[in-house]
């Protein structure tokens, strides 16, 4: 009788030291570098189920719309050895610079807020017409001063900036010349901070690359998110 009760427990100690199972990808980060011109660009992921056991891949998530996940083959299930690729894609039209990216990937029983894979992806994406910053900002009730954005072009040859339209009249805005073909400031100044508003301006320049002859930029008047301290009130 005393063995029949030893086989249970000896049972659970042999499931303890069972390793999990468990995807071996190759590498779990990449860098990539796209050209200025790229619209979509592909990264592999390959693995190996590396425990003794089989692998489900039950979901996928990514946190980013610019970028979809799946499993090549769609094949979900992977017995002990067997090989296969997560593969990333990605519309980086709207994407420039230095750019992060990363999907998580959930195993058979994993917990809802624990997924067991979590995929990086570092993207180096030319800046033709760079742009800073993208977005200004002013809290409501502060001293309505003008702000800059600054555009340089990184082509190596000329770009113009041919007009910039904006939305509304909330605020006005002024286009300076610093070096022709090179190097632009747009000085944006609310008419008013007394309430919440935002304005989008869009820059229209003579770029070779379609992808980058339209740039935009936004201008906003805010309230102090939670916990900031509310800026000094305007004058009269």
């Amino acid at each position: 009788m005393k063995s029949m009760r030893l086989l249970p427990i000896l049972w659970l100690a042999l499931c303890a030291v069972l390793p999990a199972a468990e995807l071996a990808f190759e590498s779990t980060k990449k860098d990539v570098s796209a050209g200025a011109d790229a619209t979509r660009v592909d990264v592999d992921f390959p693995f190996t189920n590396a425990s003794g056991q089989p692998v489900t891949i039950t979901r996928f998530q990514s946190n980013c719309s610019c970028m979809t996940v799946a499993v090549q083959g769609g094949k979900q299930r992977y017995e002990p050895g067997e090989s296969g690729v997560v593969r990333a894609t990605f519309d980086v039209q709207n994407l420039s610079g230095e750019v992060e990216r990363f999907a998580v990937l959930w195993l058979e029983g994993d917990p809802e807020d624990k997924p067991s894979v979590k995929l990086n992806v570092n993207f180096h994406i030319p800046e033709v017409v760079k742009v800073e910053p993208k977005t200004v900002k002013w809290e409501v009730g502060a001293k309505p001063e003008p702000q800059v954005i600054r555009i340089t072009m990184q082509a190596g040859e000329p770009v113009h900036i041919k007009a910039v339209g904006g939305t509304g009249s909330a605020f006005k805005h002024e286009l300076k010349t610093v070096v022709d073909g090179q190097e632009y400031e747009l000085v944006l100044t609310p008419a008013s901070t007394a309430a919440p508003v935002l304005g989008v301006f869009r820059m229209e320049t003579d770029c070779k690359n379609e992808r980058h002859r339209i740039k935009q930029v936004f201008a906003m008047v805010r309230k102090p998110a939670a916990g900031e301290p509310a800026a000094p009130a305007a004058k009269p």
